[in-house]
This record gives C-alpha cells, structure tokens and sequence, in this order.
C-alpha cells in the first residue's frame, strides 16, 4: 500500500527523443513518445529505467532488485507516466515562451489530487481552472498580444491578457521557483482547447531532425542511411509523481514518508540523461521535487 507521494517534475535542457521505436506508418522514422490523446509523454518505464540507473547506490535499492540478482525484491516507489505540462513555443515578442492547455492542467490536477488523497499531511491546492472558458488564448504579458491577438508557431488566436493568470489558477503554488520564474519572465499561453487547437499548436513546437549516414571514404550516404527524428524542445517541462510505500531497507524498517524523502532529496536538483541520442546531446534534463 502507497501512503505517501511527491510531485516530480522533469524539465528538458536540451532536446528530448523519448522513443518508441521505428514507426512504419508515421510520418517520421523515430517518433517520440505520444499519450493517449496526442501528446508528448514520457512513459513510467523509460522514466524509472533513467532514473534507477542515475540514483546513489545508497537509495537505488528502494527501487527493487536487478535483473539476475539471487532474491527478487520488489520497489518501494512507483513513479507515474510523466506528463506534458509546459512546452515553449515561438512568439514575436521575446522569441519564445511557454503554452499549456486546458487538457494539460486537468491532467496535472488528476496527478494533484491523487497526491492529496495518499498523504495524510504533505497537500497540495488543486488548480482552479474554473475561469478558463477554452474559446480564446489567454497570455499573461501584454507584449505578446497584437490587436487582440496572439501569434504562436506561426499561429494567430483570440486572445486576451490575465496578467495574475499563475495565480488565478493556483499553478504558481505548485511549480518549483526556479521553473516558475522563467515562466513569468517569458509569459505563459493558455492554450483554447476547441478544435483541438492545442494539439495542433504544441505539435508545431516538436522538432523533426533528418540526419544521415555518410560512407566514411566516400562520403556519400550509405543505403538505408537517412532517416528522421522527432524531439521534444528544451526548456519543455513534464510532471510526474512519486509514490512511495513502507519497505525494508538495510535490515531497517522505513516507513514510507523517509522513503519519499530520501528519494526525493536524491533527485531534486539532479541532471540526468532520459531517452536516446545521449552520445549528441540530446535528452538532458533536470529533475525538481517537492518537499514538505
């Protein structure tokens, strides 16, 4: 029985292949991860497979045993499908700042309310969302409106400006300050969710590299040597949650509030590689927790 759980967040610094494999009837060769729905996910498997293998050797043992070892032992902490939650897109003014939807924060409310309802003491406020009417954008700079109007990824929306909008929606109590201050600093857009214009805006902010594979004497492409890759941009910003339970550890009982914290504080703070092409720099990121 999970009794105790964090939020985690994962934000990308530099771009993100979280892969499922050749797809051969998508339109590229390496397509990201996808959700049910169409967005960007980072599944729990990929997720804790990055982290086990990133985790101090004194709190890696809370995420049960490794393959072949003699006396299977099963985890102490589960961590949830990491969803999309901010991702940066391209404005006019100041280059480029964060979106969100309507669909994105249901889900992250989904993630707080299952945390509220594990802990006894650790809560969090639930995000209103009951101002959002999905019709118009909503920004919460002036500069990035236009005449009533907001250009994102080559996009043009109705919009309207909420300058408190973090606020208002009670999402700034719950990202961490340093996520939070370059929100504010670039400017959030909440995304209208009718004709699934979301969808349509934050795929316009996946990135799809074509790369080759050159015969090094000759330096022409060898046969099969060209293909694309999808990426999720830096700066892009996932939530998870940790859910932790009590366990046995070093022939000690830990009950499982110092099981999250121990994971927690292991994480917080800490850069690790999640997904593929690590060898070109691609799927750095940070991991953020919170604490009590």
């Amino acid at each position: 029985m999970y009794s105790e759980a964090r939020l985690l967040y994962v934000k990308a610094y530099t771009p993100l292949h979280v892969g499922v494999g050749r797809g051969e009837k998508a339109y590229v060769d390496l397509p990201i991860q996808r959700d049910e729905y169409g967005y960007p996910v980072i599944w729990s498997s990929s997720l804790k497979g990055a982290i086990k293998a990133n985790l101090d050797s004194s709190v890696r043992p809370y995420l049960g045993s490794e393959p072949g070892e003699p006396l299977s032992k099963p985890s102490a902490v589960v961590f949830l499908d990491a969803r999309l939650l901010l991702i940066p897109v391209r404005v006019i003014d100041k280059v480029w700042a964060y979106a969100t939807s309507i669909n994105l924060l249901n889900v992250f409310n989904k993630y707080v309310e299952a945390l509220n309802s594990i802990n006894k003491q650790y809560k969090l406020s639930q995000l209103d969302l009951s101002t959002l009417s999905g019709d118009k954008a909503i920004v919460s700079k002036k500069a990035l409106m236009h005449n009533g109007r907001v250009m994102i990824n080559e996009m043009e929306l109705e919009a309207k400006v909420c300058e408190k909008i973090l606020e208002t929606i009670r999402l700034a109590d719950a990202l961490p300050q340093e996520i939070k201050t370059v929100v504010e600093d670039r400017g959030l857009v909440i995304l209208p969710d009718r004709e699934n214009m979301d969808l349509r805006i934050i795929n316009r902010s996946i990135i799809i590299q074509h790369r080759v594979r050159l015969k090094r004497e000759e330096k022409v492409v060898e046969g099969g040597g060209l293909w694309s890759e999808e990426y999720v941009p830096m700066e892009s910003v996932f939530a998870s949650v940790i859910l932790c339970r009590d366990t046995k550890h070093n022939n000690v009982d830990k009950k499982a509030p110092d099981v999250c914290k121990d994971i927690a504080s292991s994480l917080s703070g800490r850069f690790i590689y999640v997904g593929g092409k690590e060898s070109i720099g691609k799927g750095l990121v940070k991991l953020y927790t919170t604490t009590t």
